[in-house]
């Protein structure tokens, strides 16, 4: 833990580094730091210095696509969490998807770059919680700033600490309490608190920022702050880190690893909260029934986006458009992106055109025809290679398929449909390719859009948005027993891409899966579908074979179809039977130069 926070001890600010244009501060004063004490007294005995200082907390967020080759900017080596899930695999060889988890090699010594979400100060979150204390412990002496201002401004900071607790919570379980401002002469060998103690830190720091922040922000200040944190957004992530928890990866009769169970007593679990406690389901209905109760008393300024007329458009602008009455807290390296090869938003070229994120088949299964009619998987078991058919299995779908995959024949550029078929424009050059942008038959589309018509494009990454408030209530009220409420709330998310409601009389676990599969269609490419695979415990999904197709392109707009498995992971089941994932690998492994340190427990098997 100190030598995670050295170099926070020794200075006070690093250069300020726009997170967007409204938050933009290039104060020349505020690019040095001659001294902590020096700085403190300075910065917060001016109201603009410290408003500056928060607002470069805030670039500490978590941005979920790789930027750079920075330690921050360079995520999985420039691959994708997402690709780890059954609904994207990785078309590279040199990203840390394929180098280090696929190949199971991934370990409490590897680099911790190539890592799904990194312990160390690569994500910048102890900068960002240490800077939020400060801006706690020192803006009471600030003049020029009203109370009221100045209990808001700590509820945000509140909630940059709160966000980054609850990232290394999903990939860590029980951590360090970090509770304020580090100073040399402090210990820094905090031993871990327990899951549950760790999920209360959270929720209790969400409680505080809800009861100062206002519940939206006001007409005419959307574009100005979009991005400020609001209640809704602190309601927002309570719910979120309520509905882990109460999850069976911490909160079942067993510990989802028999090492989980080895501490003396059930107040030591790092890992497991000792039992299931079905309460905690009651704790996210209650907290999702406030959110529902509060909006509408405010007028309801959060509502999902609409456009009857286009409901592809509408999903996109949910996702892609800012201060759109949906994203309760978004973030971002940047206002806008330049150009498609722009050299710091390397997701484009990454994504796009590297292959790093490549859907599978399962997740273009996933998605229903527009009547809601689920698509047959077995179509493609029908079809071979020297078979041409006019039938098009990707046409009258469910809007989101467009927009979270590119597949043959789909609006694409100003030219042209997509060409995804074996030589096709957009399509793998050969039989034999094994990776690239659309080497599964289908390439990602989120965010990459048509990618030549990048530029002056909005940059952000949705961190939280509103279906995932609706769609919790939902199996909140599932699993407590409510099947019949939970219909509710999953179908006004359907209604925005006109997709009728699910059928009627559905039981529990029917409910859980076609919860589990909306969120999966709705939450592309965000790292959602990741975490609900570890909360669940869902094994025997991380260890499937997956799928693709070779598409061929015969005379008079025929195609033919070829299934293939996609053997890229050592995590799968292997073709003699052995399993190669295992439990432990639902929760990431405390770096091996953390441990050597004494303050930590390591995580179950690693």
């Amino acid at each position: 833990m100190k030598k995670i926070f050295n170099g926070l001890i020794l200075i006070l600010f690093a250069a300020l580094v726009s997170c967007a244009d409204e938050f933009k501060v290039g104060d020349a004063f505020l690019e040095k730091a001659p001294s902590v004490d020096v700085d403190k007294d300075v910065v917060f005995n001016d109201a603009n210095y410290a408003r500056a200082f928060l607002w470069n907390a805030y670039t500490s967020l978590y941005y979920g696509r790789p930027l750079n080759w920075s330690a921050k900017g360079n995520r999985m080596n420039m691959g994708a969490v997402d690709a780890l899930t059954d609904c994207f695999t990785s078309g590279l060889s040199w990203d840390g998807v394929s180098s280090l988890y696929y190949s199971g090699q991934f370990n409490a010594t590897s680099d911790y770059s190539a890592a799904v979400y990194s312990y160390s100060n690569g994500e910048e979150q102890w900068t960002g919680i240490r800077k939020a204390w400060l801006f706690i412990e020192n803006i009471g002496q600030t003049p020029n700033i009203d109370d009221s201002e100045k209990e808001r401004l700590k509820g945000e900071a509140k909630m940059i600490i709160a966000c980054h607790y609850a990232d290394m919570f999903r990939n860590y379980g029980g951590l360090p309490l970090v509770t304020k401002a580090f100073d040399p002469n402090d210990d820094f060998k905090l031993p871990r608190a327990t899951a549950r103690e760790t999920m209360n830190f959270i929720t209790d720091l969400c409680d505080q920022a809800y009861a100062v922040l206002p519940w939206a922000l006001q007409s005419g200040e959307q574009e100005q702050w979009a991005g400020r944190f609001t209640a809704a957004a602190a309601l927002g992530l309570k719910i979120r880190i309520l509905l882990f928890g109460a999850s069976p990866l911490f909160n079942d009769s067993e510990p989802y690893h028999p090492e989980a169970s080895s501490a003396p007593s059930v107040a030591e679990q790092h890992v497991w909260f000792g039992g299931k406690d079905m309460s905690l389901w009651d704790d996210v209905v209650d907290a999702c029934d406030l959110f529902m109760t509060r909006n509408q008393q405010e007028g309801n300024p959060w509502d999902l986006v609409q456009n009857p007329s286009n409901p592809r458009q509408a999903y996109q602008d949910a996702y892609y458009r800012r201060a759109n009455g949906e994203l309760l807290i978004d973030t971002r390296a940047r206002a806008t992106v330049s150009w498609y090869w722009d050299a710091d938003c390397y997701y484009l070229q990454s994504y796009g055109s590297y292959g790093a994120m490549t859907p599978t088949l399962e997740y273009v299964n996933l998605f229903p025809y527009a009547d809601g009619t689920p698509f047959d998987a077995s179509f493609w078991d029908r079809q071979s290679k020297d078979h041409y058919i006019a039938e098009d299995p990707f046409a009258n779908r469910d809007p989101r398929l467009y927009e979270n995959c590119l597949v043959n024949n789909a609006e694409f550029g100003m030219d042209h449909v997509a060409e995804l078929w074996i030589g096709g424009r957009e399509g793998p050059a050969n039989d034999l390719a094994s990776d690239g942008a659309a080497f599964t038959g289908f390439a990602v589309y989120k965010y990459i859009l048509d990618k030549e018509h990048m530029a002056g494009k909005q940059d952000q990454w949705p961190y939280l948005r509103l279906p995932e408030i609706y769609l919790s209530y939902a199996e909140a009220l599932n699993e407590v027993g409510r099947t019949s409420d939970a219909y509710q709330y999953v179908n006004y998310v359907r209604t925005r891409v006109r997709l009728p409601g699910l059928k009627s009389g559905l039981t529990q676990d029917e409910m859980r899966k076609e919860i589990l599969d909306e969120r999966a269609r709705e939450f592309g490419v965000e790292e959602v579908r990741y975490y609900d695979m570890i909360r669940w415990k869902q094994a025997k999904d991380f260890r499937k074979i997956l799928h693709g197709i070779r598409i061929r392109r015969g005379d008079n707009s025929t195609y033919s179809y070829e299934k293939f498995s996609i053997k890229k992971r050592f995590i799968q089941d292997g073709e003699d039977g052995t399993i190669f994932f295992t439990p432990k690998w639902y929760l990431s492994p405390f770096p091996f130069v953390e441990m050597n340190k004494g303050y930590l427990t390591q995580n179950p098997g690693w």
